[in-house]
């Protein structure tokens, strides 16, 4: 990437039309045509998903619903060598991004290509080999495109919805070819300009790439944040994120991506929103969690309970603990929300036994989410979070209506739906397996003491069984293959969905 970005994008701010001299992104609603060659070419159209893009270029985030600030982090040049470095720090912060690729670049890279689509994140187009768009023929053009359409298809099976020109330089022929595309023309609004660190990951440039993200994103109510992931190791900018990350989640931004999705980057497809999760349970600053007391989350797949032993304690239905505060051997202690937004575990005498670190928030609230994670979260973003993923079914636990189990790389999700079938999905909403029961609503599956997995309606009648009976001691889980795996106490492979 060249220095000539950041020139063209504030051209493009301040005049409010395109780049360069052709007012390009000036368009009206509908925009130039382009050649029946051209649209002709693209491949196999009918198969995108994506919504109808908006003619011209923008620059800043997608808006939510109920309004608030928004921030979509974005990195062209990619895949390379980064890549996952860059994606496991997305995972642990439990954002939405998105990956402008080259298509030159997929072929070398194609790992972390269906890496960055398994795990939710918006793939989109950069140009099959990074040209200048407007120094190209309508053909040309076209072509850069199309490339990387076929080869996205080919690596995920999903259609890129969003393209970003190389350099930021765009005509109206390159608008209107990306539109015919289905694909929305996207810019940037704060540069990072890490790409001029050149592979160093100085100190100089880990403080300078944060400096430009917090004074120009900070800015702003929706930026839309450049970062690059280029073929040559980008250790500046795998440095700088986390701290960019956490400068947006205190100042009150929900990330988002260029769809504006919102949520854990990684979180599997829910399907129908009738079992989505339904809202958190909370404590407000001022309240507390007396000794003994509890609070459930949606659905009551999780319980949080002060124990009596002085021990913050989650666990899923049957009592299984899967996060705890280490706190036991302080009866008395209680849980209280701080009026400046620290959570806190205290004992009898005052003595603070675990926190939560989040003080200087008097707007946040502690939360019981319904997929079982806790978190401290003001109204735009979450300041602390315990990460708690359920992975596994161990004998005698259940998944009732609405339930779940995520994987552990959060890529999947077996969910028990309303309708009664159990169906895993992938993270990009597609259904891997399902127990074609569907016509039996209110179904629960059981993980039994003799082993056996079961469905069973409301009546308790058994329609659906895995076959596993005869193994005391077995365990469901999500394996990081996209499977759901039954094992014995010694770790054999009982029954797997493929």
């Amino acid at each position: 990437m060249r220095a000539a970005k950041t020139i063209l994008v504030l051209l493009a701010i301040v005049a409010t039309v395109g780049v360069g001299a052709s007012a390009r992104g000036a368009g009206a609603a509908t925009g130039p045509s382009v050649s029946t060659s051209a649209v002709r070419s693209i491949p196999a159209l009918a198969e995108s998903t994506c919504p109808a893009p908006t003619y011209g270029a923008q620059f800043y985030a997608p808006t939510i619903p109920g309004g608030g600030k928004t921030v979509a982090l974005t990195f062209d040049d990619g895949p390379g060598p980064s890549t996952p470095a860059i994606i496991k720090i997305l995972r642990t912060f439990r954002v939405r991004a998105t990956f402008f690729n080259i298509g030159e670049s997929e072929t070398r890279w194609p790992n972390e290509v269906v890496e960055e689509a398994d795990d939710g994140f918006l793939v989109a187009n950069h140009s099959w080999s990074h040209p200048v768009m407007t120094g190209l023929s309508t053909s040309a053009q076209a072509a850069e495109l199309d490339m990387v359409i076929s080869e996205q298809r080919r690596l995920v099976g999903s259609w890129p919805c969003a393209f970003r020109p190389p350099y930021g330089d765009y005509n109206d022929t390159t608008l209107a070819l990306a539109r015919a595309r289905h694909m929305a023309v996207w810019m940037w609004s704060v540069d990072t300009e890490d790409w001029k660190a050149e592979g160093s990951g100085s100190s100089y440039w880990i403080h300078r790439i944060i400096s430009l993200a917090e004074s120009e994103g900070g800015a702003l109510a929706h930026p839309v944040v450049l970062m690059h992931n280029q073929s040559i190791p980008m250790p500046a900018t795998v440095a700088a994120l986390p701290t960019v990350i956490q400068y947006f989640q205190r100042h009150g931004y929900t990330f988002v991506d260029l769809l504006g999705r919102t949520g854990p980057a990684g979180s599997c497809g829910s399907g129908p929103s009738e079992f989505a999760p339904s809202p958190f349970r909370a404590l407000r600053p001022g309240s507390s969690l007396a000794p003994g007391a509890s609070l459930v989350s949606p659905g009551g797949q999780y319980r949080l309970t002060m124990e009596h032993s002085g021990d913050l304690d989650l666990a899923v239905l049957g009592g299984r603990s899967i996060w705890a505060s280490h706190t036991s051997g302080h009866p008395g202690s209680s849980l209280t929300m701080r009026a400046n937004g620290d959570l806190v575990v205290a004992s009898s005498n005052g003595r603070v036994l675990w926190q939560s670190g989040t003080a200087g928030h008097a707007d946040a609230r502690f939360e019981v989410r319904a997929d079982g994670d806790l978190a401290v979260a003001t109204a735009g973003s979450t300041l602390w979070s315990s990460l708690t993923t359920q992975s596994t079914l161990t004998p005698g636990e259940r998944l009732e209506p609405g339930w779940y189990l995520e994987s552990p790389n959060m890529a999947c999700r077996l969910i028990m739906q309303p309708s009664g079938n159990l169906t895993l999905y992938s993270t990009r909403r597609q259904p891997l397996w399902q127990s074609a029961t569907g016509d039996a609503p209110g179904t629960s599956a059981v993980l039994q003491r003799d082993g056996s997995f079961d469905l069973f309606s409301k009546t308790w009648q058994r329609i659906f069984t895995l076959g596993t009976a005869g193994n005391p001691g077995a365990v469901l889980t999500l394996a990081r293959l996209s499977q759901v795996v039954v094992r014995s106490r010694s770790g054999s492979t009982l029954w797997s969905s493929g």
